[in-house]
């Protein structure tokens, strides 16, 4: 048994982190893990963040076992109480860590099967063409891609990523990042990359767009419930923009120049995307329907 923990967050936002191999450890040591992992109740991967998870301590584990790994995603609120005692042992043992600890991803086969309903639902996925390599700036919040990065979508468009683009995950509402553990979290790292960037070149329609970042969700291994909440995110309070015109005086004389103008709408409050995760996971939404779906209550 492999055990790799991520602390992050909490006040003075470190990374701290740890990989144990049971094997390694000593005799009671390793049977106190064991036995802890025994209770944990983690049987499944999944993610769980309150609304205010961003402003907690977060936390990612991952626990490979008989040839399978079961990962789970949390802020210190949603940790399940069963799991705690773990946590508070690899949290005693995680030392400081950098950006690019990395924790081991969960195979397709492993994750959660599709309903009939979800499997049909927008077919294929696409394709991801390269990595995303990138490094952190000083400020700590934007990214500048070291290689190109590419999306080909279900009908082959393609949605680049070249280097040098600087993404800091702002074309995802941020009422909404705690629901999905941060803009570059886990398998929605690559979605969220090429989404900043069609949402700055604005060379798109809009709603193209935020399709797009559904399809490269689902394409990440976002599952279907979470890559809705998502879509319905970007669609409904996500940047929106339209070609227009404006004039301009050249040599004296009047000339339209196109512009873009920016119609994005007011971001969502915590409570509001809350509401819209707790409907996402109680009713069961096409994702056709997403652009014309109304969830909260317009004279509220």
């Amino acid at each position: 048994m492999k055990i790799t923990f991520l602390q992050s967050g909490g006040f003075i936002g470190a990374l701290r982190g740890c990989r144990l191999d049971a094997a390694l450890l000593p005799v009671a040591e390793r049977a106190a893990l064991e036995l802890l992992v025994a209770r944990c109740g983690i049987e499944h991967s999944g993610k769980r963040f309150t609304t205010e998870g961003r402003d907690r301590r977060q936390y990612d584990l991952a626990i490979e076992q008989n040839d399978q790994i079961v990962r789970l995603s949390c802020d210190d609120a949603s940790l399940p109480e069963k799991a705690r005692p773990l946590v508070d042992f690899l949290a005693a043992r995680a030392i400081p860590q950098g950006a690019d600890f990395q924790l081991p991803e969960v195979a397709p086969a492993e994750r959660p099967r599709r309903s009939a309903m979800q499997a049909t639902e927008g077919g294929e996925w696409g394709r991801f063409d390269g990595k995303v390599v990138a490094r952190w700036e000083d400020d700590g919040r934007r990214m500048t891609l070291v290689e190109p990065f590419s999306y080909f979508d279900s009908r082959e468009t393609h949605w680049a990523a070249p280097a040098g683009s600087v993404v800091d995950g702002a074309s995802i509402p941020r009422a909404f990042w705690s629901l999905m553990g941060g803009p570059f979290a886990g398998e929605f790292r690559e979605a969220s990359v090429v989404h900043d960037v069609a949402c700055e070149d604005r060379d798109r329609p809009w709603r193209a767009v935020h399709r797009m970042f559904y399809e490269a969700c689902r394409c990440g291994g976002v599952d279907a419930i979470q890559a809705k909440t998502m879509y319905y995110a970007v669609f409904h309070f996500g940047p929106r923009w339209h070609d227009g015109e404006r004039t301009t005086i050249v040599d004296g004389l009047p000339q339209l120049e196109p512009v873009v103008r920016d119609d994005t709408p007011a971001p969502p409050t915590e409570a509001e995307a809350a509401a819209i995760a707790g409907y996402f996971n109680t009713h069961q939404v096409a994702a056709e329907d997403i652009p014309t779906l109304e969830i909260l209550d317009p004279s509220d």
